[in-house]
């Protein structure tokens, strides 16, 4: 089988994303040829890849960012937004601790406000078992597996307090937990099999949202836009 040409770049961020795809790479490698910066290869040296994986928020006030973007965009069969700072802006765009955001966080957008996205994969960081799991689906066509990512793409925010408005308020939650597992900040805590939400610890990643059941079935359905 002829391996994914798979292009790897990143706009900025934490580089938790970065680790999270370098450490999948020993169970993908089999069937993807990564092209990547820490794997001393020479990036977009390809005019065309078969996927391109963008890590980190766009800056909209660096013209070159955006024009980066829609280049990639122009290189890739398939794009893919990973993590939560591409899929949604993420952390990038707020100040915690109680605080309003300031105006240069408003400066960066998920990277569907600039291109087409194929696919998004929120997560602070993603684990390397969903990148493992992603190309296992995509690879096969699983277009049932691969829903979740694809209704991600068109979404611009999703955040711990989406998931109180839309799942616990309404009375879809079945206190199972997955929100306060998944929680990579420890932004919410089950009280009475219910979750509370501590608004100062969330950094809007929106990976409580897709871990719930409930929610990621109400994205599924076409429940939120």
């Amino acid at each position: 089988m002829e391996k994914l040409k798979v292009l790897h770049v990143d706009i900025g961020g934490c580089e938790g994303c970065n680790v999270s795809i370098l450490r999948a790479l020993p169970n993908i490698q089999e069937f993807v040829d990564l092209d990547m910066k820490y794997l001393a290869k020479k990036t977009c040296a390809g005019d065309k890849y078969d996927i391109v994986i963008i890590t980190g928020g766009v800056c909209m006030n660096e013209p070159h960012i955006i024009e980066k973007v829609k280049s990639l965009r122009e290189k890739a069969s398939t794009l893919v937004a990973f993590g939560s700072c591409a899929t949604f802006g993420g952390i990038l765009r707020f100040c915690r601790g109680g605080q309003e955001p300031r105006p240069d966080h408003r400066n960066f957008q998920p990277i569907n406000s600039v291109v087409k996205v194929d696919y998004s994969i929120p997560g602070c960081p993603p684990t390397p078992q969903m990148v493992q799991s992603f190309f296992k689906f995509f690879i096969a066509g699983d277009e049932r597996r691969l829903r979740l990512f694809k209704v991600c793409a068109d979404i611009k925010k999703l955040s711990g307090f989406d998931l109180i408005d839309d799942i616990v308020l309404t009375g879809l939650c079945i206190g199972c937990g997955a929100c306060e597992l998944s929680c990579p900040t420890q932004a919410i805590k089950m009280i009475d099999k219910r979750p509370n939400l501590i608004a100062e610890k969330c950094i809007r990643c929106g990976t409580c949202y897709v871990r719930c059941p409930r929610a990621s079935q109400l994205l599924c359905m076409g429940g939120r836009i």
